[in-house]
């Protein structure tokens, strides 16, 4: 297993009532794959594409699970209310940001799952590759996990780094300094404003 996926599963290893199926978790990529896909292949305006692909990032993530683990030992010290500004906000930020990325710079010829793997307690690593008109493949790996609502995205491993790892230093560093509620301005601001995601590997 990677090192990356492996630091991350005790912190993100839960039991659901529902147990999560191989099948389950590569119809649940293929069908996320190929929506994205069509949606970059079309040939609509960036802003059309943000907003179809903001709706695909909201339906595919839990959002929940990854603010929590995020925000990592601060999230028992603030309130409920302030849980909820707080995954609002990062929701907004995430989903915007990355939309608008993705619908301005990325073309991609195909998505291709090449294995899939059971990591125990609902989570299966979905293992794919984005081929590129003239550039290289990109490896994505996706951690899905079967919950009451279905299969979710919980973490996505780009060429071998684990975004919500790498993420969660730079929001607690932000907790330190600020606390909850400059963290949650500050996302709500970078929101608004159209901010750029975290860079992602070329």
């Amino acid at each position: 297993m990677l090192i990356a996926a492996a630091a991350i599963m005790p912190a993100l290893a839960v039991v659901t009532s529902a147990r999560a199926t191989p099948e389950a978790a590569r119809e649940f990529i293929t069908e996320l794959g190929k929506e994205t896909v069509a949606i970059l292949q079309s040939q609509n305006p960036p802003e059309n594409k943000a907003a179809r692909l903001e709706d695909i990032f909201r339906k595919g993530f839990d959002f929940a699970t990854i603010g929590r683990f995020v925000l990592g030992r601060y999230w028992n010290t603030i309130s409920p209310q302030q849980r909820e500004s707080f995954l609002s906000a990062f929701t907004d930020f995430v989903t915007k940001s990355y939309s608008r990325r993705l619908a301005e710079e990325v073309t991609i010829n195909g998505f291709n799952i090449t294995n899939l793997r059971d990591l125990g307690e609902n989570d299966y690593l979905v293992q794919t590759t984005i081929t590129r008109p003239n550039a290289p493949a990109l490896n994505y790996e996706w951690r899905v996990r079967q919950g009451e609502s279905g299969v979710k995205i919980v973490d996505v491993i780009v060429e071998g780094v684990s975004l919500l790892v790498t993420q969660r230093s730079d929001y607690t560093s932000v907790m330190q300094r600020n606390g909850i509620e400059g963290l949650t301005r500050s996302l709500q601001e970078k929101a608004a404003s159209g901010a750029p995601p975290p860079q992602l590997p070329k």
